[in-house]
């Protein structure tokens, strides 16, 4: 087998992978309304129950990515797969109660930040360098279909037996994902003499890099987008219901979201595909600029009809994880090989750690401006979750981009190779005149 033909196998086993480590992860929200009435909890409490995983993540992707580094980063992420079957586990097993399910859920959350980068990082420090941005892309795109099949199966299976069986089901995802990797991944060492960083000297490498630091900056934003309207989407799609329908509900909001939701997908995959022919930089910076007009007429649209603001809030959401795959292969080609797993711990946390805050400062700002029963205060928090796009823009384009000076004397460089071609060919030797 060409090494081609591997490197595209393992793509393929490594986001099957991936997929199957997600169908745990939307288990609790999608079971929060049955969780919350059977243990008694508050709604602070239930929403603790939630955070508290991309807190696990936040807290652990640093130390288990730069790990990478250091040891073969397929054995971290079969350890940490086996880690957040636990987490699943202890759900269907033994958990009834607020603080087991805090546990439970900052396992599953550890052992997500061992096989997300992890697994990116295992998978491109293995294929040809000419695949590696498509693979990257696929990789973060399609785990969509697992976070869609993570909700689908707990809302099915809860319905028809119980949420214990529920659990237990999802926590068969990342113990199959763990033995698909161990199995079907060929071990790989670090580079022999290469001093693999510390966590904090991690912060160094990342800040250092220009390039990676931009993108570090774009994953930033991406990440308080899709986390924060991830959040409130079906909350303001039952909104846009009740307005439309003179103060009537009606609408399953929760399972329009969730074909939204697999919008996603195909645009982060196809967008990435553009790269190449317009520059990474200018097809991140055009998709931030639409997102931006989006996601503040995403909080006007519902003035117009339920059908304009479940469109509207579509394409906000394609558009914004169209960058989703241009950023992450960006970030892989910024950084050197051997940081590769340092780069990408800081970029995933502190990414994650926007998505982590996003959430809570959009319901902030509808309290702020009057609740979630007006319309107004929707439109300003749509356009709080719409504004770090300039920044970003800003940020990415200044430390990602190509400075000035080298596209002027690229350009200069271009013209006086053209001419002395062409004087070569017309005999005119018009460069010595």
């Amino acid at each position: 087998m060409s090494i081609r033909a591997r490197g595209s196998r393992l793509v393929a086993v490594m986001c099957a992978a991936e997929i199957l480590c997600m169908t745990g992860f939307a288990t609790y929200p999608a079971l929060l309304p049955v969780l919350r009435a059977a243990w008694g909890l508050s709604n602070g409490a239930a929403g603790l129950i939630g955070g508290i995983l991309f807190l696990g993540y936040v807290a652990a992707v640093p130390l288990l990515t730069t790990l990478t580094d250091r040891i073969d980063a397929r054995r971290v992420y079969v350890c940490s797969a086996l880690v957040a079957a636990s987490g699943s586990g202890l759900f269907a097993a033994v958990v009834d109660g607020l603080y087991g399910a805090l546990v439970a859920q900052l396992l599953f959350g550890i052992g997500f930040a061992g096989v997300f980068m992890p697994g990116l990082k295992a998978m491109s420090d293995r294929i040809d360098e000419g695949l590696q941005s498509r693979a990257v892309a696929m990789y973060m795109s399609l785990a969509g279909f697992g976070l869609a099949g993570s909700y689908f199966l707990a809302g099915i299976v809860s319905a028809h037996l119980s949420w214990r069986v529920a659990f237990a089901l999802a926590m068969l995802g990342p113990l199959t994902a763990a033995l698909m990797v161990a199995v079907l991944m060929e071990p790989r060492q670090p580079q022999p003499g290469v001093e693999s960083p510390g966590f904090f000297a991690s912060f160094g490498i990342v800040f250092r890099n220009r390039a990676a630091l931009g993108y570090t900056a774009g994953y930033i934003a991406h990440c308080w987008e899709v986390q924060g309207l991830r959040a409130w989407m079906v909350a303001f799609l039952a909104f846009a219901a009740t307005q439309a329908n003179g103060g009537r509900g009606g609408l399953d909001a929760a399972s329009l979201a969730a074909l939204i939701s697999l919008g996603g997908i195909a645009s982060s995959i196809g967008c990435n595909e553009f790269a190449k022919r317009l520059g990474r930089i200018n097809l991140v910076t055009g998709i931030m600029v639409l997102g931006l007009a989006l996601g503040i007429a995403s909080g006007f649209s519902w003035r117009l009809s339920l059908f304009a603001a479940a469109a509207v809030v579509a394409l906000y959401y394609a558009t914004m994880m169209a960058d989703a795959g241009a950023l992450a292969a960006g970030t892989v080609a910024a950084a050197k090989p051997e940081q590769r797993g340092a780069t990408l711990g800081v970029y995933s946390m502190l990414g994650y750690g926007a998505g982590l805050v996003a959430p809570t400062m959009f319901g902030l700002v509808l309290d702020l401006a009057g609740g979630s029963h007006r319309g107004t205060a929707w439109a300003a928090a749509f356009a709080v979750l719409a504004a770090p796009n300039l920044v970003a823009i800003a940020v990415l384009r200044r430390l990602a981009g190509e400075p000035r000076g080298a596209r002027v004397v690229a350009r200069f460089g271009a013209r006086l190779g053209a001419q002395r071609d062409l004087s070569r060919r017309d005999g005119t030797g018009a460069l010595g005149r």
